[in-house]
């Protein structure tokens, strides 16, 4: 391996939690985008879960986890180009991004950087439990709520332990990640960008209020391929409250996947097979 090609690893390193490759030279990728405050640790299970089907990998975000010593991003466009230009020699296909709530605002600006970079563009963009771009985020925002509305709102969302809501302690450590990653979904601007040339799936949960139907399809607007919505029993984390059926359909959409991205489907499997090691 020359000296670039370690630096290029050591810097994906630093960003994707990277899975033990599965046999299979061109199995898909999954590269995944955790929600507001959590971490690569948010899909542990998945590896195991779609093992015979696909890679999985999660981004790393600073200021948690392993890179807890790291600042808070503060600007998503910004982490937007951070992230792509550390996954661009992975980005290889047959692959898809996963997003989940704030982790789908990013992921979606994660193409757009790929596509500036011209870097080859994703299969399939899944999007769950967020809101179009184009579309304001709800007042009151979350992130400028005051303390105890804060936690309240948590608990409404049904993902944080009761335990960690209890502990001071831990809270002043994790509530000023969950405003900062808030701010980067409720404050970012939307450029006037072109519509993706890549199919979009929007995924949500029957009780998630915030995120309902007419959030979901307004995501119709932002590709010019093929675009779909699914609606899965269960509230704003749905991701963990049905994970059995959103992995039965991550297994669907990853069987597909095996021709490459939008727009490169004519390319040779020999073109479209060749990844780095």
């Amino acid at each position: 391996m020359d000296r670039n090609r370690e630096v290029l690893t050591e810097v994906r390193s630093k960003w994707i939690r990277e899975a033990a490759p599965q046999p299979g030279a061109c199995r898909p990728r999954l590269l995944c985008f955790p929600f507001a405050g959590g971490g690569a640790s948010a899909f542990r299970t998945w590896p195991a879960l779609l093992k015979d089907v696909a890679d999985v990998h999660a981004v790393r975000l600073p200021g948690r986890e392993e890179r807890h010593r790291e600042p808070l991003p503060t600007d998503i466009d910004a982490l937007a180009r951070e992230v792509a230009d550390a996954v661009s020699d992975w980005c290889q296909p047959p692959y898809a991004l996963y997003g989940h709530s704030m982790g789908a605002r990013l992921a979606h600006r994660v193409v757009h950087a790929l596509a500036e970079r011209g870097i080859l563009l994703p299969g399939l963009l899944i999007v769950a439990a967020h809101r179009a771009p184009h579309q304001p985020a709800p007042l009151p925002l979350t992130h400028s709520l005051p303390r105890e509305e804060l936690i309240g709102k948590l608990a409404k969302y049904g993902a944080t332990p009761q335990a960690l809501l209890d502990n001071r302690e831990v809270l002043d450590f994790f509530l000023p990640v969950i405003r900062a990653d808030f701010a980067l979904s409720e404050t970012a601007e939307e450029h006037p960008s072109p519509a993706l040339d890549v199919p979009i799936l929007a995924l949500g949960g029957e009780d998630d209020a915030p995120v309902g139907m007419n959030e979901l399809n307004a995501w119709s607007q932002h590709t010019t391929a093929a675009f779909r919505v699914r609606r899965f029993e269960g509230g704003h984390f749905f991701q963990f409250t049905n994970e059995e059926q959103l992995m039965e359909l991550l297994r669907e959409e990853l069987r597909g996947l095996g021709g490459g991205p939008a727009g490169a489907v004519g390319e040779p499997d020999a073109v479209r097979c060749q990844r780095p090691a």
